[in-house]
């Protein structure tokens, strides 16, 4: 599936390149940069692709999408679960998709999102490299409240 890690505190996310698709694998980018934030996802990709394009140009979504999405803007991270509505997420970095347990450990020991990713595709075999990553411009005075 796919390993999204972010941290709030630096501003950065990142994400594996895996999509598998019956017994083969591609690679694509699966971070995007929305108005004021940055997001990426996990599960089903044709469902992906459908939320990414609401989420840029507006419209409806069904409301099960049956996928996660990791969003970092100004005010924190947010995980959109199966559903439409986005949910504040208290913690300072969070991670999504199949090797998310491995990137949580990770972070929680001092790790980039960057160096979380690596290290769950290591052991996690639904995601994969080369890694992504973005950073978050923030506007100056932003701070989680």
């Amino acid at each position: 599936m796919t390993t999204i890690a972010a941290n709030f505190l630096t501003g950065e996310i990142a994400a594996d390149s895996m999509v598998s698709s019956d017994d083969s694998y591609y690679l694509i980018n699966k971070l995007r940069r929305g108005k004021g934030c940055i997001y990426g996802g996990a599960g089903d990709f044709e469902r992906l692709l459908k939320f990414y394009q609401v989420l840029d140009q507006g419209g409806d979504l069904d409301s099960d999408t049956d996928i996660s999405i990791l969003m970092l803007n100004a005010q924190g991270l947010w995980v959109y679960e199966s559903s439409v509505i986005p949910v504040p997420i208290k913690n300072s970095f969070f991670a999504i998709g199949t090797g998310a347990g491995y990137a949580m450990g990770a972070m929680h020991l001092g790790k980039s999102p960057r160096e979380a990713v690596e290290i769950a595709c290591l052991y996690d075999t639904s995601s994969h490299g080369p890694i992504d990553e973005m950073k978050l411009e923030r506007i100056r005075g932003t701070k989680k409240s």
